[in-house]
C-alpha cells in the first residue's frame, strides 16, 4: 500500500518549483515557522533566488516574500529575523537572507467577538437587597444597557 505523500510530492513539484520553493515544506510548516496568530494573517508567496552562475544550485541567500492581511504587516515585519533563523535552520544553511512582507487582501477577516447577549446582568438577588427604589432602577437600566452595548472599540485593533 503506497502513502498519498509520495504522490502530492510529484505533482506538486512542478508548481512550487515555480514560485521558487523546491520543497513544499515552508509553506506545510508555515505555523511552525511563524507561529499560529502570525500564520493566520500571513503565508509565504515566493522565494526570490539571486541570479547569476551557479546560484541557481547553491539555493543561498534568497528573499522570501510573504503576503500579510491589511493592517498586520507591520506586526509581521518585527518577526522577520525569527523568521529567517527558523528557515534556515530547517534547510542547515543560509537559504533566506531576506524577508519582504507585502500586504494582501486575500485572507479573511478576523473573527469578530460575538455582541453581548442581553439580558439581566446584575443578579435580581443583588438589586433586591438595595433598599432605595430609584437607585435599584437605574442600576437595572445601566445593567442592562452595559449587556447590549457591542464589545470593544468601534475602532477595533
Amino acid at each position: 500500500m503506497e502513502t498519498l505523500t509520495k504522490h502530492f510530492r510529484e505533482l506538486t513539484r512542478a508548481a512550487f518549483a515555480r514560485y521558487g520553493f523546491a520543497q513544499g515544506e515552508i509553506i506545510a510548516r508555515w505555523p511552525d515557522i511563524a507561529g499560529e496568530d502570525l500564520a493566520r494573517v500571513s503565508r509565504p508567496t515566493r522565494i526570490r533566488w539571486p541570479k547569476g552562475p551557479g546560484a541557481e544550485e547553491a539555493k543561498r541567500g534568497g528573499t522570501l516574500i510573504i503576503a500579510a492581511a491589511p493592517g498586520r504587516a507591520l506586526e509581521l515585519q518585527y518577526e522577520v529575523q525569527h523568521i529567517i533563523e527558523r528557515i534556515n535552520r530547517f534547510y542547515g544553511h543560509g537559504a533566506i537572507a531576506a524577508v519582504r512582507v507585502v500586504q494582501s487582501s486575500g485572507f479573511p477577516a478576523a473573527p469578530r467577538k460575538p455582541a453581548a447577549i442581553p439580558g439581566k446582568p446584575v443578579s435580581v438577588q443583588v438589586l433586591a437587597e438595595i433598599g432605595d427604589d430609584g437607585l435599584k432602577a437605574a442600576l437595572g437600566r445601566l445593567g442592562e444597557a452595559v449587556a447590549v452595548r457591542p464589545a470593544g472599540s468601534p475602532q477595533g485593533k
